[in-house]
């Protein structure tokens, strides 16, 4: 177990440091005092301080507990990454710690003599600040030695304390004074002790485990609806909307509109209740499971348990059939053939082979992610298993329940995270806003009530009702409309999201970032040749037709490889792969079948009792001929005639192909034949670097770079033969290590990845909406830059730079070189075997506008022959060259990463560091990957989306079932509409509220108020329709340069808002007024205690209000360019030209019952219910005049935000190194070599005229 970096203080620690599960833990101890206090507070408040503890539990520890030292905490104090506050309870149980590695190394810590007091702070060697009270804390001092025993004493009695949080457990440790996450196998244990530790637990083990991991289960709580609805019920929202009706029936006896207000919350929480409900139950169904597992025990005997029973260190016995995993658990013998697109988003079915052991290697320490290869995943589907001899397919579980990867999938569903910050607190705020109007307004009304001389009763009645009215508490919720709507239509459309929130996010991104292979080009390769060398011993075993006969070529390019000879370049073919067969089909990597495929040999996957004609069983047997009884479309094939003997060889044992690595390698053996080979392919730097270096033909760069130039995919495979000394048990316990080395170069496989032709087109229309656009890729670099010029990421008049780094040396320090990637006419790289062929076949066609890297000669003073244009430049580089970038040239990733396109040969680690480092940019990034490699990086985004079959992936936010990335501009474009409708209905329901703020501040100054069902009319007829309704424009068709607004407190929406609301308060005013120039008029004569509602001034004032709450309906339902025209949401548009028509109806000729049931006048004059109207369309027209034309203005935003003054500090960090690149005309320095001589300092030095590799 890795212990915490920071030094513990005495009551309070940092949990999980340094992940997105980070959190900071407080120790408080119960105050009896204190308590009692707090319950005599909740019986006098009536139950209202409970119900603000039910809203806010961490005030409710605060008050009741004390903070006190972790080891004598009753309750912990914990706050996420998020500012988020949760509590749990200290919990304690007498469970004995099992003899892991992980409690091992704690025990022996503990017999080991205490170290020296923490005197440092908890982080970064400055005081820390009390995160509760603000006062500035010191580390703890050495505590008392009986202290220390006492708690070592209370774990040797296995007397445990623990919390939960977040469905895992959390143990404290007497020796650190610190909690520790509790985990599995997969901390902490040696890879030795799978083989030599683990052989099966005893009953009476397993119970003891199950004590303290308890069940293996992916509980999900369901609550009765009862339980769901209560809690619903004490939402905020409906609190607040309880109080609301409680005053309109005391004080105004409004029961119409209060009843109408219960129906519609009731109804409401129904909804919200059946969809809680729904989720629930699909989430349960996708983790119920309740299969039966076979367990080894002590003595060799195997039990059937219930998969719940599981525990860390149980040997589970893989059924040969397969299986649906219940835990996550480490292969130690046999090979499982997997599907796991619930965790990568890849459909394609992947090997797993046994966790490698070599007793005389060093020590190697398990880890999940590095061993992936060999770990089984909860949740994911093994398809078929595969016994190595006689021997069980056995293994070892690592994690349990939510511990796993599917635990942390659902763990994520169950507490996503919260929506954008910066959003929601931005709504806070104004709500904020809005009660200080409200604030003001109760002052006011208490003021004009006082000099009206109004009753006690009046008073209070009017002045509370003001913040019913001024403050919506539906405002945060209003943010959340377009997002459902979004995702409602996304997933229609084979886009499902796990984390909603991020499609708010999606409509701002500034970069996309694109893998390569499967996501911009297809999935399937197309084999052009393979091209062995054909100098010394290999040339000897080329057949007479196939030998060029001419010394200086090292390679020949042969394109149907079924026609190469029987030797080790056909032998690494048809065995050097991860395919398997399932229902009598071959399986496995696309890349992998193309390759087997072309040699026309066949495979098979014999029973542990078939005969075989070998001397050990073999997993996998490939042949040059047809298997008995073979057939293909439903007929026998008949046994081929061929010049060639028969051959048959066995794989003995894989070595898969890992990210980490960049190779795959197997072992294998020749039927009838003592001697072993091992084959290996892979990426072809990385195997050359594998291979002797007699047997590297010297020009083997220049013809990588040839291919690679044409955008082709090249894998290199090499072999060894193994001496007749080596046993088939020594091949069984052999190491990779020792496998793959000392290797003999056999050539070159030559592969062709097509663009999809969806790809050019989403990366132009991305490129036209001023979405940068980044290829994050594990392929060669230059054949990288190839794909990046075809499908438009490049345009051909752009320059690329190829950025090289050598990290230090004894002979200097780390150095830096800009090359120019020059486009050149290239031709066919190699001679065809086939020379009839050659004209015909489109693939030996010249290839245009080539990648060729040239060095450009330049002067000492930086004045290069050939300048660099700013405007039109890009960045490429390899993941060798970003990690010593990273290292020693920090300073340089923002430069780097404002203009770089393509990034070649990244790992996984590196792809979600340049993802982190764009977005110290401020960028908003987007990631669109298809496989595992893409997973850290699509977490990392703020919208990663993978293309794949599965509904739930834990690979990303978003999944799509369309393979291919049209889902990009899609996804964006529901984002922008989903933000657009949140901002628009937002900004309504603000608007809403002080309109009616307005309405009733002015009659209630008149000693006037609005009737019952004029508020029906406003809050139900018109509100819930725009509530409703709004949301359901669709998005634009097409992407356009502009972005939408992505903050609440941005100059021009809060300009908007305030112009608005004066706007307003000015037309309702002016209604007044021109109403008292009627010779008509009456003044309301106010009866004491009454409402004084019929009354020609509450009767304009509703008129005027309205069509208020119409007009600013229409004005904020923006359509383009985000989204589609308003009258193409038809239900909406109805629903506002009915309103208007009624509106206008109750103005001009309302019927006597109207009048009656709405408390209006009669308006004697014709002619001022036309001027109501015309005042009306003039408020319309003004507010129409200061939405659209004023507000969004660039002049007014230059005003607003004082950009001539502020200049680009304005301007997100990428724009601010945008505009300095563009003005320093000397760097980048091309073809300089850049030395790391402290943090800043740069020595450029002459060129050397070289090639690039």
């Amino acid at each position: 177990m890795t212990e915490p970096s920071h030094k513990t203080l005495s009551d309070r620690t940092i949990l999980n440091e340094g992940t997105e599960y980070e959190i900071e833990c407080y120790g408080y101890k119960q105050s009896a005092t204190d308590t009692i206090l707090v319950y005599l507070g909740i019986f006098l408040s009536c139950g209202i301080l409970l119900l603000i503890f039910y809203w806010k539990p961490e005030w409710s520890l605060l008050l009741q507990y004390n903070r006190c030292p972790l080891h004598e905490a009753e309750a912990v104090l914990l706050k996420d990454i998020y500012r988020r506050w949760h509590i749990a309870k200290i919990e304690r149980a007498n469970v004995e710690l099992p003899d892991d590695a992980v409690f091992r190394v704690r025990r022996f810590n503990q017999l080991r003599p205490p170290p020296d007091p923490p005197t440092e702070p908890l982080s970064d060697g400055v005081a820390k600040t009390d995160l509760v009270s603000g006062e500035k804390v010191h580390a703890n001092s050495e505590l008392p030695a009986d202290t220390t025993n006492e708690y070592l004493n209370e774990e040797e009695n296995y007397k445990l304390r623990f919390f939960r949080y977040q469905k895992l457990k959390y143990l404290w440790d007497p020796y650190t004074q610190d909690f520790y996450n509790l985990r599995g196998l997969d901390a902490d244990t040696p890879c030795e002790d799978f083989y030599t530790k683990y052989k099966g637990l005893s009953m009476e083990e397993q119970s003891k485990r199950a004590e303290l991991y308890g069940l293996n289960k992916i509980g999900i709580n369901q609550r009765s609806i009862l339980v769901l609805f209560v809690v619903e019920a004490l939402n905020p929202f409906y609190i607040f909307q309880l109080y609301s009706v409680l005053l309109w029936i005391i004080g105004y006896q409004y029961y119409y509109f209060s009843v109408a207000i219960v129906v519609m919350s009731i109804i409401f929480i129904s909804v919200a209740v059946y969809t809680t409900r729904k989720l629930s139950n699909m989430l349960r169904k996708m983790v119920e499971s309740s299969a039966k597992v076979t367990v080894f025990r002590r003595g060799g005997i195997c039990e059937e348990i219930n998969e719940q029973k599981l525990v860390p260190g149980d040997v589970i016995v893989m059924p040969l059939t397969g299986c649906m995993m219940t835990c996550d658990a480490v292969l130690i013998s046999g090979t499982c053939i997997v599907n796991e697109s619930m965790l990568t988003g890849e459909s394609v079915p992947i090997t797993k082979t046994p966790l490698p052991y070599d007793p005389d290697a060093p020590a190697e320490t398990y880890n999940a992610e590095l061993h992936k290869r060999h770990t089984l995943f909860c949740g994911t589907d093994v398809i078929q298993c595969r016994r190595t001899g006689d021997e069980y397919v056995l293994a070892v579980v690592v994690r349990t329940g939510f511990s796993t990867a599917k635990g942390t999938l659902v763990r994520s569903i169950l507490y996503p995270k919260p929506m954008d910050f910066k959003l929601h607190r931005d709504a806070m705020r104004f709500i904020g806003v809005l009660a200080i109007i409200a604030m003001i307004g109760f002052v006011y009304v208490i003021t004009i009530k006082i000099l009206h001389d109004a009753t006690i009763k009046d008073i209070i009645i009017k002045s509370l009702d003001i913040f019913t009215i001024a403050v919506p508490p539906a405002l945060p919720a209003a943010l959340t409309i377009g997002m459902v709507y979004a995702q409602t239509r996304l997933k229609r459309k084979g886009i499902f999201c796990i984390s909603p929130q991020r499609i708010n996010i999606s409509g701002t991104l500034d970069i996309v970032c694109f893998d390569k292979t499967g996501t911009l080009t297809e999935d399937h390769l197309q084999l052009l040749g393979v091209a062995p060398i054909t100098n010394g011993s290999a040339k000897s075993t080329m057949p007479v037709k196939l030998n060029t006969g001419q010394e200086t070529e090292s390679f020949v390019l042969i394109e149907d490889p079924s026609k190469l000879p029987d030797g080790p370049v056909l032998h690494s073919m048809v065995t050097c792969h991860s395919l398997t067969v399932i229902d009598g089909e071959l399986k496995g990597d696309p890349l992998d079948l193309q390759m087997f495929e072309a040699t026309k040999w066949h495979l098979k996957e014999p029973t542990e009792n078939e005969t075989t004609n070998f001397s050990n069983y073999m997993p996998t047997v490939v042949s040059s001929t047809p298997w008995p009884g073979e057939t293909t479309d439903g007929e026998v094939l008949p046994p081929q005639s061929d010049d060639r003997a028969p051959s048959k060889l066995g794989i003995i044992r894989q070595f898969t192909f890992s990210s980490a690595f960049q190779r795959m390698s197997v072992i294998t053996q020749e039927q009838n034949s003592n001697s072993m080979r091992i084959y290996v392919k892979g990426a072809p730097e990385k195997v050359a670097s594998l291979c002797e270096n007699q047997s590297v033909p010297d020009d083997f760069h220049d013809v990588l770079q040839e291919y690679t130039r044409q955008g082709l995919r090249v894998i290199a495979i090499a072999y060894r033969e193994l001496p007749e000394s080596v046993s088939y048990q020594d091949v069984m316990k052999i190491s990779r290590d020792d496998v793959e080395k000392d290797l003999q170069f056999l050539g070159l496989l030559v592969m062709q990845n097509k663009i999809k032709p969806e790809t050019n087109p989403v990366i132009k229309q991305l490129k036209k909406a001023k979405i940068r656009t980044v290829m994050v890729t594990g392929d060669n670099i230059l054949t990288a830059i190839h794909v990046a010029r075809k499908c438009g990421m490049i345009e051909h008049k752009e320059m690329v730079l190829r950025v090289d780094a050598t990290p230090p040396s004894i002979d200097g320090d780390a150095k830096l070189e800009y090359k120019i990637v020059k486009q050149e006419m290239y031709g066919r790289a190699f001679k065809s075997n086939d020379d009839e062929s050659k004209d015909s076949n489109e693939n030996s066609a010249i290839l245009d506008n080539i990648e060729g890297t040239e060095n450009v000669k330049i002067t000492i003073d930086g004045d290069a022959i050939e300048k660099v244009d700013h405007s039109m430049y890009h960045f490429a580089m390899d993941g060798t060259t970003f990690a010593i970038v990273m290292e020693h040239f920090p300073d340089l990733i923002p430069k780097i990463a404002v203009r770089g396109t393509v990034f070649a040969r990244m790992s996984p680690d590196q792809k979600a560091q340049l993802i982190e480092a764009l977005q110290k940019l401020e960028y908003y990034v987007g990631m669109c990957g298809d496989g595992a490699n893409d997973c850290g990086a699509l977490k990392t985004a703020h919208a990663g989306i993978s293309l794949s079959e599965a509904e739930a992936s834990v690979a990303s936010p978003f999944t799509s079932k369309t393979p291919n990335i049209e889902c990009i501009p899609l996804l964006i474009r529901e984002g922008r509409a989903a933000l657009v409708t949140s901002f628009g209905i937002f900004k309504y329901m603000a608007m809403y509220s002080m309109i009616q703020f307005i309405s009733v501040v002015i009659l209630n100054t008149l000693n006037s108020f609005p009737g019952d069902w004029m508020f029906m009319y406003w809050d139900i007829a018109i509100t819930l329709v725009v509530a409703l309704l709004s949301g359901r424009n669709h998005a634009y068709k097409k992407l356009v340069p502009k972005k939408p607004q992505s903050q609440l407190m941005e100059a021009p929406l809060i300009f908007s808002m305030v112009v608005m609301i004066l706007l307003q308060l000015i037309f309702q005013v002016s209604g007044y007024f021109v109403l008292t120039t009627r010779p008509w008029f009456t003044p309301v004569v106010p009866v004491k205690g009454e409402m004084n509602i019929l009354c020609y001034e509450s009767t304009v004032v509703f008129y005027v209000s309205a069509f208020q709450y119409i007009s600013v309906a229409f004005l904020f339902s923006k359509g383009p360019p985000f989204r589609k025209p308003i009258y193409t949401n038809v239900p909406y548009t109805l629903g506002l030209i009915i309103l208007t028509g009624i509106t206008v109806y109750l103005v001009l000729y309302p019927a006597a019952k109207l009048r009656e049931w709405f408390l209006l006048m009669y308006i004697p004059e014709f002619l001022f219910r036309i001027v109501i109207l015309a005042l009306c369309l003039a408020n319309f027209l003004a507010a129409t005049l200061i939405e659209v034309y004023i507000a969004n203005s660039m002049f007014v935003k230059d005003i607003l935000t004082c950009k001539k003054y502020r200049g680009s500090h304005t301007l997100p960090k990428h724009m601010q190194i945008q505009q300095e690149l563009s003005a320093d005309a000397h760097w980048p320095p091309v073809t300089h070599n850049t030395e790391n001589s402290g943090p800043s300092k740069r020595v450029a030095s002459m060129p050397t005229v070289e090639s690039s590799f």
